[in-house]
């Protein structure tokens, strides 16, 4: 049995499909969308802004208690869009916000949405910047790689970020209140070698 919409699954029985690649960011006070196409795409009420530059990343899991883990890299960057919160992200508490990637599935040469053929929610675990080389006029690009893991405590580990009460109650106890009075997570040094006391 199968959980996709019929129409579909027809469409990927006939070959006859194309896909669309959505990511959005719902960061503190700012929510944001971008796709690999060449203009402005609408979709479920959000604008979702071009980036030929987006590449999907890569997906890694291993065994046991690793969770499985997802890159997003943005290239040429920063940009001169205000409303490109990618280009500002440090002006947002970003970590462990909320991170939507779709795959659409559509028909091809057309803005026609067929329906959903995966859809995956990941938190912000870190991000990195790197510089390009120097280009003939003396200017370099700026990528952005976004560290993306599932939400959740087994996900997280130790962020040194606090955690909401809500999130707390949610994947402990509903009554849980300790977070109430947490500031920050403590630091433990680890020693190697000798150590003289």
């Amino acid at each position: 049995m199968s959980i996709l919409d019929p129409a579909v699954v027809a469409a990927l029985e006939s070959g006859h499909i194309s896909r669309i690649d959505l990511i959005r960011f719902d960061l503190p006070g700012k929510t944001v969308g971008y796709h690999r196409g060449g203009r402005p795409y609408t979709y479920n009420g959000l604008t979702y802004l071009p980036n030929r530059f987006i590449q999907p990343g890569e997906m890694r899991s291993a065994l046991g208690v690793s969770v499985t883990s997802r890159t997003v890299r943005f290239s040429n960057i920063p940009v001169t869009d205000p409303e490109d919160a990618i280009a500002q992200l440090e002006l947002y508490d970003y970590p462990n916000s909320p991170v939507i990637i779709t795959h659409l599935a559509g028909v091809p040469n057309s803005d026609q949405v067929l329906g959903i053929l995966a859809s995956s929610i990941y938190e912000i675990d870190n991000v990195r910047y790197e510089k390009g080389a120097v280009d003939d006029n003396g200017t370099r690009t700026l990528s952005v790689t976004i560290e993306l893991q599932p939400p959740g405590r087994s996900a997280r580990g130790q962020t040194l970020v606090k955690r909401s009460q809500a999130e707390q109650q949610f994947d402990n106890d509903e009554t849980d209140t300790g977070l109430e009075y947490v500031a920050t997570v403590g630091t433990i040094p680890e020693e190697w070698g000798q150590v003289s006391r």
